[in-house]
């Protein structure tokens, strides 16, 4: 009997375990692939999108952060960018599509490098991998994926080389760039030979780049004495640092830049810390408001006009430097609005749903939340004629029953 019961046993946690349902991935984004003409080849690309409800709100623009060498940035870029865009009300940068261009077996040196040099016979294919972004990835990426037309461009060592040379040769290219630890040393310095003219030739308005840097010296060195050092082992930083000396004296070619070094880190330990300051940098007036989220929007000194004021006044200023319209989020205006209804504070509410309104003209939902702020102040006429304009424009159940639960009463 006492067998009889282990094998019952045994065969019932065998069942349960079968039975289980196999573990779920994390996902943080699809895997996509382009064939590229100019590089005769299938390249890969890992995308992140952020997440969004079209069931209620539009369809949004995401700017577009693309970043060399994924298969080392993408996840730690994705895992930053959503915690400080999404999680807990988090506007600190913009929500983003992240693009990882992934480098195909054996041609990272080919495709991260401007020049041919005497050192590598595989280099020298940087400008087919510039084509290559410009004219196959960017208009793959813009028609498959909902972006809106400003574009980052984040390097590491060659990769970081890479950004100058797009910054300084394709400078409409992207919006901003990230160049972190660059390798500007690379072919006897010849992209760094030919940085000063073309600083001095191009007008970066409209450009931001970030430069970051790690210590690279022999120990005890610092960065006053690397200057004069001749070694090749601070061959490195000193063209860091000879590019930094060039974007500063150029101050009349109205780029937006700002550097950093990073005297804790060393050439492989950079590219994190560095990745958060440059995106800090390039993204500083996006968050609305600037202290804890919604305290601006709470505060009770300021009236619904002041807080409408605010508003205009800061996505007037977020488009001027980002390039196109900028629009407050849909879902947060839309939340917003609907707390103040709550609180029976209809003015305000009112106010954030006009927002939605102005912004988002041909939605639906934006009528049916300012239906329900009039149907709360009991103005019925007013109610139903907003929840008409929404079913006019698409047709839920919900809405419907509301207005024949209207038309019903008179």
């Amino acid at each position: 009997m006492k067998k009889l019961i282990l094998i019952l046993v045994h065969l019932t946690i065998a069942y349960l375990l079968r039975a289980q349902p196999a573990p779920q991935p994390i996902v943080l984004g699809r895997v996509d692939t382009i064939f590229s003409n100019i590089l005769k080849e299938n390249r890969p690309i890992w995308v992140y999108t952020p997440g969004y409800d079209t069931t209620y709100f539009s369809k949004p623009e995401f700017p577009v952060l693309y970043v060399l060498d994924a298969d080392d940035h993408f996840m730690s870029l994705v895992t930053m960018v959503k915690e400080l865009s999404a999680t807990a009300g988090n506007t600190v940068f913009p929500q983003m599509i992240i693009v990882g261009i992934l480098n195909t077996r054996g041609h990272r040196t080919r495709d991260l490098t401007p020049t041919k040099s005497a050192m590598d016979k595989s280099s020298g294919g940087g400008e087919n991998f510039a084509a290559f972004m410009q004219t196959e990835l960017i208009p793959y990426i813009d028609q498959h994926y909902p972006t809106a037309p400003y574009r980052t461009l984040i390097g590491h060592s060659l990769g970081g080389l890479t950004v100058i040379n797009m910054q300084l040769k394709h400078t409409q290219a992207f919006s901003a760039y990230i160049a972190i630890d660059p390798s500007m040393f690379y072919d006897n310095e010849n992209l760094l030979k030919q940085t000063p003219a073309l600083l001095k030739q191009k007008d970066f308005k409209g450009r931001k780049l970030f430069l970051g840097f790690a210590n690279t010296m022999n120990e005890g060195m610092d960065t006053a004495e690397v200057r004069k050092d001749t070694a090749e082992i601070s061959h490195h930083i000193r063209a860091i640092m000879k590019l930094s000396d060039y974007l500063t004296a150029n101050k009349n070619n109205n780029l937006l830049w700002a550097k950093k070094y990073y005297p804790d880190d060393d050439h492989n330990s950079v590219p994190l810390n560095a990745e958060y300051d440059a995106l800090r940098f390039i993204f500083k007036n996006n968050r609305f408001p600037r202290n804890q989220p919604y305290n601006q929007y709470f505060d009770k000194q300021y009236s619904a006009t002041q807080l409408r004021q605010m508003i205009e006044a800061h996505y007037k200023a977020l488009s001027a430097e980002m390039g196109y319209n900028v629009r407050a989020s849909e879902p947060e205006m839309n939340g917003i609005g609907y707390a103040f209804l709550q609180q029976k504070d209809y003015e305000k509410a009112a106010m954030f749903f006009q927002v939605n309104i102005d912004n988002y003209p041909k939605n639906f939902n934006v009528y049916d939340s300012m239906g329900d702020c009039y149907l709360a102040q009991g103005d019925k006429a007013n109610a139903e004629k907003l929840f008409k304009k929404a079913l006019s424009i698409k047709y839920t159940k919900e809405i419907l029953d509301k207005l024949d639960q209207l038309q019903a009463a008179k």
